[in-house]
């Protein structure tokens, strides 16, 4: 069994050697910008409000409000019908994360004028996101009937038409991917380029054992599908299967593809979702298939505080591994994971968002050698910045204790492998829209490539993995640089 295997069994169920969970984390980062979570939302519905903000020219002086730092409860109170007072402190509950504070704020200067165009443009677009599509749709129809530019008439249609498709109760997506990687250790090889062999260090001979640089090709396809069960609070069951395909120009033996398949449902309340899932997952290596998972993944997210959501996570996995031309001893790997995630995501205000998160996990192994236990920490950070570009980062440290020694490594003296991995990336991404301008594209065919072009998501990534072992054979690090693409379809 070569090396570069005997490693890449030990993380092939949690990502398949880490190649496809920072692949995944890429069509994530690059694929989910407008659903993130409470905090995103809100960042998009102000950028949305303002290419809209020209509504009425009588309201021009609610525009040039500030965001409302430095407003408190305290001073609405003191001044209920200041309207501009209430428009700064509607800014500041959405800055702060809280929209419906910033929702009830609106609706009362409504009351007070109902003919603010902008303000009724802002609770509308604010109605949208809340998921409350018939007072949305009410707003943005009163807004269609005022003396407003054909630009943002063409804008409230577009909203109009999403509210239609958002009705209906089957929903559909299609994301395509495709993306370049280059590896600076490929192959995990040990760091001083040594091996303990029946407890004997020994130096590595073998060129493709040592370290190993490479660039890989990867492509992945998801598709899923919802259907709305119909009740006011928003529940639904959902299936989804995904495909990807990552192949190496030089290490033919470290291609990898997988299929996988997950069925489940969410169950929400207004301050908390459940999400049971069913997930199966084949894995292939050099074309050969070498797992097969089977499991089941249980999450909750309790909101409790607009800027605060606690979350948890609890999965059990069934590994089978199978035999290989290059590895005939994957099978001892063979056995069930379980795992424990819990942690708080905490939005500063619409632009920073940090999450941070334990792990406790056991891996029980058909030989005691591969059976471990992991404890890790990880703490992440998204920033949004202007026009839909986004930077995020995040770092990992943890433990993997192995519960006995193999003896074909260590020979006769019983030491027992600890692993500490460390893993830490940053991401800047944004869309094509912000490289190109509309005007670019001339005639009707021109802008229908705009439109194609326009929203695919594009991001690079910068990670660096390392492990420090107790044994050499485990001791790496390896560089590694992405460039990824995607294109999301919703219908």
């Amino acid at each position: 069994m070569s090396l570069s295997n005997l490693r890449c069994g030990r993380y092939a169920a949690a990502g398949i050697c880490a190649g496809i969970s920072l692949f995944a984390l890429g069509v994530a980062q690059a694929q989910e910008p407008s659903a993130v979570d409470a905090a995103q939302r809100s960042a998009e519905m102000q950028e949305q409000f303002q290419e809209l903000s020209n509504a009425a020219e009588k309201s021009q002086f609610l525009l040039s409000t500030d965001d409302g730092k430095g407003i408190t409860y305290a001073d609405i109170l003191r001044d209920p019908d200041n309207i501009v007072l209430n428009f700064r402190w509607a800014k500041a509950q959405m800055a702060q994360g809280n929209i419906r504070g910033a929702s009830a704020t609106l609706e009362r200067i409504l009351i007070l004028d109902p003919d603010l165009a902008p303000v009724r443009l802002y609770y509308a677009i604010i109605q949208y996101r809340l998921d409350s599509l018939d007072i949305a749709q009410t707003q943005f129809e009163k807004l269609r009937a005022l003396p407003i530019s054909p630009e943002v008439a063409a804008q409230i249609d577009q909203y109009l038409d999403a509210i239609k498709k958002r009705r209906q109760r089957l929903k559909q997506t299609l994301s395509v991917s495709f993306g370049v990687h280059y590896d600076s250790n490929r192959n995990s090889a040990p760091t001083d380029d040594e091996r303990l062999v029946l407890g004997s260090l020994q130096p590595i001979t073998n060129t493709e054992d040592r370290h190993q640089s490479d660039v890989g090709y990867m492509a992945a396809a998801h598709y899923d599908i919802t259907y709305d069960l119909g009740y006011q609070a928003g529940h639904d069951i959902f299936a989804g299967v995904t495909g990807y395909y990552d192949d190496q120009v030089r290490l033919d033996n470290l291609d990898v593809g997988t299929a996988s398949f997950e069925v489940g449902g969410h169950w929400r309340s207004p301050y908390l979702t459940i999400t049971p899932t069913l997930i199966q997952t084949t894995a292939e290596l050099n074309n050969e298939k070498f797992l097969t998972s089977r499991g089941a993944r249980l999450r909750a997210d309790w909101k409790v505080e607009p800027d605060t959501t606690l979350w948890g996570q609890t999965s059990y996995f069934d590994e089978r591994y199978g035999a290989t031309p290059d590895s005939a001893a994957l099978p001892l790997r063979s056995g069930q994971r379980y795992q424990g995630k819990a942690g708080v995501t905490y939005a500063w205000n619409n632009q920073n968002r940090t999450t941070f998160g334990m792990t406790l996990a056991r891996k029980k192994a058909a030989r005691s050698y591969y059976t471990y236990r992991t404890v890790e920490a990880e703490l992440s950070h998204t920033l949004l910045l202007e026009g839909g570009r986004y930077i995020l980062g995040s770092f990992s440290y943890g433990i993997d204790r192995y519960q006995n020694a193999d003896s074909l490594v260590t020979g006769s003296n019983p030491i027992t492998r600890k692993d500490y991995p460390l893993r830490a990336r940053i991401s800047y991404g944004s869309n094509l829209s912000n490289l190109m301008k509309a005007s670019w594209f001339e005639g009707e065919t021109g802008q229908s490539i705009y439109n194609f072009l326009a929203p695919i998501s594009w991001s690079i990534t910068e990670e660096y993995q390392a492990t420090s072992s107790n044994i050499a054979n485990y001791d790496y690090d390896n560089w590694r640089t992405q460039f990824l693409l995607s294109r999301r379809w919703a219908f």
